[in-house]
C-alpha cells in the first residue's frame, strides 16, 4: 500500500517494451520497490492492472566515522578543482594500538521505503553490535561503540565497512623470479614490482618505484611512486585494490578500485572502473567507469566514459550474494528441522505420560514397564541432545547471516546511494568522446570547454551545464 492506494501499472493500448516502462515509471517518480516479474509479464502482451511497485523495510546500517581515513572530503577536492593539487593524500593509514577506527556518528534504524522515495522511521537499533566491522587485528572499544587497533600496523576498510590493521613488511624488489608472492601483512617495496609479477596482500602496498605489467591484488590501498607501466602489454597486467589508488600516471593497465583512484598526471590506454571517484588531470584514449565523480582538466582521442553505480560493482558481490543466500536456504531449513525435532519430542513425552498414567491404576510396575520407561527415558535424552546441537547451529548460522546481511547493507547504502554522479572537466573534453549514463549514450561531435556532466536521476539521461 502507498497513501492508501495500490500502485497499479497497465498498458491500455498498443505495446511497450521492459525498458520503455520503466523509464515511464520513473518519470512518474517512482524509483523504489518496482517489480520487475510484473514488468515481465506487462511485456509480454498482459491485459490488466497488476502491482508494479510496493513500499519495503530497509535497514540503514547508519553513518560510520573512519579516524584514519578524513583527507579526501569535500574541501580536498574543492581545493584540486581550483588550483589542480591535492592539500593533502595518503592512503598508507600508519596507526597506534590502541587508536579509534571507526565510530558510528549516527546509529542504525529501519525504515520503510515507498515507491516514491518516501521513508517513515519505524525502529531505533541503537543497541546493535557493531563487532562486525572489527577485522585483523582490531577489537571493539570497552564502550562497545567504536573499533580499536590492537597492534601497531597500517589500517585500511573494506566496502563492507570492515576494518584490519597489519603490521608492515618491507622488501626491496618483487620480479618474476620469486613467483606468485603471497604475502600476510602490509608491504612496502623500496623499489619496484617488475614484470610478470604476481602479487597478493590482504593489506596497504607502498611502492616507492613502479609498478611495471604485473598482477597486484591488495585488501586496502595502493600508493605508488612512479606509476603503472604495462608497456609490454601483457593481458595479465591488472591492479586490483580493495580500496584507493594513489599514483602519478596510468599506462595500458587494467585497474578496479572499491572506493578512490587519484591520478597525478595521466590515464592513457587504461581501463578504470572505480566505486567512487577518479580524479586524473588528463585522461586519454581510456574506458572510464566510474560510480560517483569523474575529475579531470583534459579528456581527448575517444575516451568512453561510463557514468553511475550501475557501471561498477565488487567483481565479489556475486559470490557474496549467493553465499548469503545459501545461508538463507540453510536457515529455512534448520527451521524446518527444528520443528520436526520438536514435535518427535512431543510425541514421546505425551506417550510417556500416558504409559505413566496406566501404572497409576495398577498396583505394581512391572519389569516391561520399566524397560518400557526406560527406552522412553533414553529417547527424550537423545532427541533433547539432538535439538539442543540443531539449536546452536542455527543460532550459528543466524549470526553469520546477521552480519552478512547488515555488510551487505552498508554496500548498499554507503557505496551504491551515492551523491549525484558527475563528470566535471576543468579544461577540455574532445570530439569523439562517448559519456554512457543508465538511458542515454552521448557520443561529442565538437569539444566541449569548462562543464559538468550529470545524471538526471528520474529518467537517467544527461545534463550539461557549464562550470
Amino acid at each position: 500500500m502507498w497513501e492508501g492506494k495500490l500502485v497499479l501499472g497497465e498498458i491500455r493500448y498498443g505495446q511497450a517494451k521492459k525498458s520503455e516502462m520503466r523509464t515511464a515509471i520513473l518519470r512518474s517518480g517512482y524509483r523504489y520497490g518496482l517489480l520487475d516479474t510484473s514488468l515481465d509479464l506487462l511485456d509480454s502482451g498482459l491485459k490488466g492492472q497488476i502491482p508494479i511497485a510496493l513500499a519495503y523495510v530497509e535497514e540503514n546500517p547508519g553513518k560510520p566515522w573512519f579516524h584514519f581515513e578524513d583527507a579526501l572530503n569535500d574541501e580536498n577536492f574543492n581545493s584540486w578543482l581550483a588550483n589542480g593539487t591535492f592539500e593533502t593524500v595518503d592512503f598508507k593509514y600508519a596507526v597506534k594500538a590502541g587508536e579509534r577506527l571507526l565510530s558510528l556518528v549516527q546509529s542504525p534504524f529501519e525504515y520503510l521505503r515507498y515507491p516514491n522515495g518516501n521513508t517513515d522511521f519505524m525502529n531505533d537499533l541503537d543497541g546493535q553490535d557493531i563487532s562486525q566491522y572489527a577485522g585483523e587485528n582490531t577489537r571493539l572499544s570497552a564502550s562497545g561503540k567504536a573499533i580499536e587497533a590492537e597492534i601497531d600496523g597500517f589500517a585500511h576498510r573494506t566496502i563492507y565497512g570492515t576494518v584490519s590493521v597489519y603490521p608492515i613488511k618491507t622488501i626491496k624488489n618483487i620480479g618474476k623470479m620469486h613467483g606468485r608472492v603471497e604475502f600476510d601483512n602490509a608491504i612496502e617495496v623500496e623499489q619496484d614490482i617488475r614484470s610478470e609479477s604476481h602479487v597478493t596482500s590482504p593489506s596497504n602496498l607502498i611502492v616507492n618505484g613502479l609498478i611495471r605489467s604485473s598482477y597486484v591484488k591488495v585488501g586496502g590501498n595502493i600508493s605508488c611512486e612512479f606509476g603503472f607501466d604495462n608497456m609490454q602489454k601483457f593481458d595479465m597486467a591488472k591492479i586490483f585494490a580493495g580500496q584507493s589508488v594513489y599514483t602519478i600516471s596510468i599506462f595500458n593497465y587494467t585497474v578496479w578500485a572499491g572506493l578512490y583512484v587519484i591520478v597525478q598526471n595521466n590515464i592513457d590506454r587504461s581501463n578504470i572502473q572505480c566505486m567512487n571517484s577518479v580524479v586524473a588531470p588528463i585522461i586519454t584514449n581510456s574506458e572510464i567507469r566510474v560510480g560517483s565523480k569523474l575529475y579531470a582538466r583534459i579528456i581527448e582521442r575517444n575516451s568512453q566514459i561510463y557514468l553511475g553505480s550501475g557501471y561498477v560493482a565488487d567483481p565479489n558481490l556475486k559470490n557474496i550474494k549467493n553465499y548469503h543466500s545459501q545461508h538463507e536456504k540453510k536457515l529455512v531449513d534448520l527451521y524446518m528441522a527444528l520443528e520436526e525435532q520438536q514435535r518427535e519430542l512431543e510425541f514421546t513425552k505425551k506417550k510417556a505420560l500416558g504409559h505413566l498414567g496406566k501404572l497409576n491404576k495398577v498396583s505394581r510396575a512391572s519389569i516391561s514397564s520399566d524397560v518400557l520407561l526406560n527406552r522412553f527415558f533414553i529417547n527424550m535424552r537423545e532427541g533433547l541432545k539432538k535439538y539442543q546441537n540443531a539449536l546452536e547451529q542455527c543460532q550459528t548460522t543466524l549470526n553469520n547471516f546477521d552480519d552478512e546481511r547488515k555488510q551487505l547493507s552498508f554496500y548498499e547504502t554507503h557505496t551504491q546511494n551515492t551523491k549525484e554522479p558527475e563528470i566535471v572537466v576543468t579544461g577540455k573534453i574532445s570530439a569523439g568522446c562517448v559519456i554512457h549514463s543508465p538511458n542515454q549514450t552521448l557520443r561529442l561531435r565538437e569539444s566541449l570547454e569548462k562543464v559538468r556532466i550529470t545524471v538526471i536521476e528520474e529518467n537517467g539521461t544527461l545534463s550539461i551545464t557549464p562550470l
